[in-house]
C-alpha cells in the first residue's frame, strides 16, 4: 500500500515537468505566443519592443508572450525553472539556429507558425477570427479602441 502512494505522489509532482508547457488541460485562461530564438540577438529584442508596443491589444485577447533562447535566456526569466526548455522545443518540433514563433490557442492547440518577424496586426487578425474570441468580442468591447 505504501509503495503504490509512493508512486502516486512522485506521478503528480513529476507529471507538470514532463509535459512541458501545459497541455494537459482542456482549455487555457489565456492564449500563448512562444518565441524561440538561437540567441538573444537583435530579433529577441525587436519581438520583445514590438510586444510591448503591442500591449493593449495583447492583454484584450488574453495573449502571453514567452521568450526562449538556446542559450538560456527566458522572459519571463522564471520560465526556466518551470519548465523543462528542451522537451518545449521538442514537442513544438522547433528547429535549432532558428526564429520559430507559434500561437497556441486557448484550447492549446497551435494555431500558426512564423519566423523572426512578427506581423501583429496579422496575428491579431488571425485570433479575431478564432470562434472563442468572436464570443469575447460579443461580450465586451476592446479597451485599446479609441
Amino acid at each position: 500500500m505504501g509503495g503504490k502512494l509512493l508512486v502516486i505522489l512522485l506521478l503528480c509532482v513529476f507529471a507538470s515537468t514532463a509535459l512541458g508547457y501545459p497541455t494537459h488541460t482542456q482549455y487555457w485562461p489565456h492564449r500563448s505566443v512562444l518565441y524561440f530564438a538561437p540567441e538573444n540577438d537583435d530579433y529577441v529584442k525587436q519581438f520583445l519592443l514590438e510586444a510591448l508596443m503591442h500591449e493593449c491589444e495583447l492583454v484584450d485577447r488574453d495573449v502571453v508572450t514567452l521568450v526562449i533562447t538556446e542559450d538560456g535566456y527566458t522572459v519571463p526569466s522564471w520560465l526556466k525553472e518551470e519548465f523543462d526548455l528542451k522537451i518545449l522545443a521538442e514537442i513544438y518540433s522547433v528547429k535549432k539556429g532558428e526564429h520559430t514563433a507559434i500561437l497556441l490557442g486557448k484550447d492549446g492547440l497551435e494555431k500558426y507558425r512564423w519566423g523572426a518577424e512578427t506581423d501583429w496586426q496579422y496575428i491579431n487578425d488571425l485570433i479575431d477570427q478564432m470562434p472563442m474570441r468572436k464570443q469575447e468580442m460579443q461580450r465586451q468591447r476592446s479597451p485599446c479602441e479609441i
